[in-house]
């Protein structure tokens, strides 16, 4: 099946989106999209823990198949939305893949590069269409400084710090309640970097491309955690930009989430991450851009996303009815799984790793 077998816009038949795994609490929020959507509709829900299948099938008033195969094979599901544990996303995609499903799968696309390339090869070879979603492209604040940054206002670019945070791993039920099998280093395939620090890195490729080298330190600092609580990485460009990611899980409240220092004017961007809209003022205007010619600051008015996770799934329908290509392809997803990687290379060897993408 190729993406010329999915319901046209003119077609009366709707887009049927099954649901693959709600490990991930996302898929809630997608699923309440697909449902209600006038192209789309949520055809069935698929869990390997049958129960948590079961209860979200009936929230969402849709029928529950417990045979992976069999929901796959059937005509009536067009495409796949999977937001399983990390581990499990390449054999999902794959299987969707090879039954001709258009597909949309959580971020991170997968926990190792190997995983990642045998998405991209199904994804291919099928000719379905892929989207990784990645909430921050569609906010207002994110579109703000993209905008910024192509106009060329800022000048030359020396700098970029892109932070992105929470505070839950420091409370042992906030580990259990929120964090979950994402502690779990086999289910996770990492920790804040596969978590929080996976927006980031679509957000670089995004917006400045890849880097041509990765240095990085990774740490843990809540005692028993197996997996990495807080993250430093530092991207080198080909043209003298350094790029500064920094994700973690112990973060409590924080201002600054992007910081971009050109030679004509600065960007400072807030809101855009758990721990700088905890305790954020109301009224808070969350963009700040500095201009050198003119000596000041301007901060515009700009609307913070309060529901990231519904962005993704509205831009995956559109992709689906429309000629355009993918907001976040498969090819972008395959490289922010190669930095994941460099990172924990970098971290691992105490060595700069080269990026050839």
């Amino acid at each position: 099946m190729t993406s010329e077998n999915a319901p046209s816009p003119g077609e009366r038949e709707q887009i049927g989106v099954a649901l693959l795994s709600f490990a991930h609490g996302h898929q809630r929020a997608w699923g309440r999209v697909f449902a209600s959507r006038p192209e789309t509709r949520v055809a069935a829900v698929w869990d390997d823990d049958i129960e948590r299948g079961r209860r979200a099938a009936a929230e969402l008033n849709t029928e529950f198949v417990a045979d992976l195969d069999v929901l796959l094979a059937r005509g009536d599901v067009h495409a796949v939305a999977i937001c399983a544990e990390n581990a499990k996303h390449a054999d999902l995609a794959v299987k969707a893949a090879e039954a001709g499903k258009h597909i949309m799968v959580q971020k991170p696309m997968a926990v190792s590069l190997a995983e990642a390339d045998r998405i991209v090869a199904a994804v291919e070879a099928a000719g379905v269409k892929y989207m990784q979603a990645h909430n921050l492209i569609f906010d207002d604040v994110h579109q703000a400084v993209k905008r910024e940054v192509a106009s060329g206002r800022l000048g030359k670019i020396s700098v970029v710090r892109r932070r992105h945070s929470h505070h839950f791993a420091i409370f042992e039920k906030d580990r259990t309640n929120v964090l979950g099998w994402m502690t779990d280093p086999d289910l996770a395939g990492g920790g804040a970097l596969m978590d929080e620090g996976a927006h980031a890195l679509l957000w670089f490729l995004w917006m400045f491309g890849p880097p041509e080298s990765v240095s990085a330190r990774v740490s843990t600092t809540i005692p028993g955690l197996r997996v990495e609580d807080h993250v430093v990485a530092v991207f080198g460009y080909a043209d003298g930009m350094t790029g500064v990611l920094q994700t973690s899980w112990t973060e409590v409240a924080a201002e600054s989430t992007i910081e971009i220092y050109g030679e004509r004017g600065s960007i400072i961007a807030t809101g855009t991450d758990i721990a700088s809209t905890r305790f954020m003022p109301e009224g808070t205007r969350p963009v700040s851009i500095f201009d050198v010619e003119r000596g000041a600051w301007e901060r515009p008015e700009i609307e913070i996303e309060k529901h990231r996770p519904v962005p993704p799934p509205n831009a995956f329908v559109d992709y689906l009815v429309g000629e355009g290509p993918s907001p976040v392809d498969v090819r972008t997803a395959r490289l922010a799984v190669g930095l994941a990687e460099a990172i924990y290379e970098s971290a691992r060897t105490g060595k700069t790793v080269p990026f050839a993408g």
